[in-house]
């Protein structure tokens, strides 16, 4: 089913696309608060977030301008000892299998809670993966565009979600951020809001598969930076509709706000049901860009021809389907490990690899 072939290298919107819709899933379900921790400051520290993936993106511009080479696992390759790469490589692998496992419970519990209650997990589980994994044999080129797509149906949310701050119901007085809080939870919720733009780390696979004449930093930066204004307006929204307390407990507040919203003309009675479609349709999203990157990974650890990619597509379907029956609901996990898993992949050691880039000699300068 890889019908790449038949189109010609992605450009700058996909690339925009892509990196604003690997981040905009879970980040945006969860948001302001997850685990009760978060503190009302969110909108702040979401703002703060942003700046070390600016600077991880700026460091990946200046490794590029050394080594004219855009692919940082390539270069990482040719740059150092198979005893590093290797390790590195199959630990980005587990942590990606581990965000696909967080990806389809967060999937199910949002599905059991708003719209199959009686529907066993892994009945809803198998069939989100099953449906994910035969679209993502059709190639990178095909998802880069079906996620084009569906970036218009998440625009969708954003206008909504600006309409709330004009709406009765918002209450400006609950926005003011509080900071009495002690140095512990501070912490744990600063963790989350930088773990909230993890899933960018699929786009230094990708950007390997843009045109070599696309200018490829400044679509990233906006990107992220779109990324940030979508997080600190989900914050505000939230806050001024539901306040504090009532927020930290509620599963999903941006889902709750969605219930909120009638139709004046009563044509959409229940104008939340379309929007818990275009949730199904991010997860769907998020889903194909992580079981891209793993497959994309896992071939660099044994490389196959373009038509044997299914073999990995199928495999990597099939480990998180055999880890989604036997772990408990996402209800019973605690986040903590997931943010700080996702902290490592995908700013420390990301930093790492780029530092190391950057200081190493290219090849044939200065080496005996």
């Amino acid at each position: 089913m890889n019908i790449q072939n038949k189109y010609s290298q992605l450009g700058s919107v996909e690339l925009f696309t892509f990196t604003y819709c690997s981040a905009v899933t879970i980040g945006f379900m969860f948001l302001p608060y997850i685990s009760q921790e978060e503190i009302r400051s969110a909108y702040f520290k979401v703002m703060a977030a942003v700046i070390p993936y600016l600077l991880l993106i700026f460091l990946w511009k200046k490794v590029v301008d050394k080594h004219q080479e855009r692919d940082m696992f390539s270069l990482l390759k040719k740059n150092s000892k198979s005893w590093i790469y290797y390790p590195v490589i199959l630990y980005f692998i587990g942590s990606c299998l581990y965000s696909l496992l967080f990806i389809v419970k967060s999937l199910i519990i949002i599905v059991q809670t708003y719209m199959m209650q009686d529907t066993e997990q892994w009945i809803i589980g198998i069939a989100f993966l099953i449906t994910v994994g035969a679209s993502a044999l059709y190639g990178i080129h095909a998802i880069s565009r079906m996620i084009v797509v569906i970036y218009f149906h998440e625009i969708l949310l954003v206008i909504t979600l600006i309409g709330f701050l004009f709406s009765e119901d918002f209450r400006w007085v609950n926005i003011p951020p509080y900071l009495g809080v002690d140095v512990l939870t501070f912490m744990k919720s600063s963790l989350s809001e930088v773990t909230r733009y993890g899933g960018i780390v699929t786009v230094f696979a990708f950007l390997p598969l843009v045109k070599k004449d696309v200018k490829v930093f400044k679509p990233i930066i906006i990107s992220l930076l779109s990324i940030m204004a979508t997080y600190v307006l989900i914050c505000i929204t939230t806050l001024g509709v539901f306040g504090y307390d009532q927020a930290l407990t509620l599963l999903s507040p941006v889902t709750a706000l969605m219930q909120t919203t009638t139709s004046p003309t009563g044509l959409f009675e229940r104008l939340d049901l379309f929007f818990l479609t275009v949730w199904v349709m991010s997860f769907f999203k998020i889903g194909l860009i992580f079981i891209w990157f793993t497959a994309t990974l896992c071939k660099q650890i044994v490389p196959v021809k373009p038509k044997r990619e299914w073999i990995y597509i199928t495999l990597v379907s099939s480990i998180i389907v055999i880890l989604m029956l036997i772990t408990p609901s996402i209800t019973s996990f605690d986040w903590r490990p997931y943010n700080l898993n996702m902290l490592s992949v995908s700013l420390m050691v990301p930093f790492l690899i780029l530092l190391y880039l950057k200081f190493r000699k290219k090849k044939g300068v200065g080496e005996t």
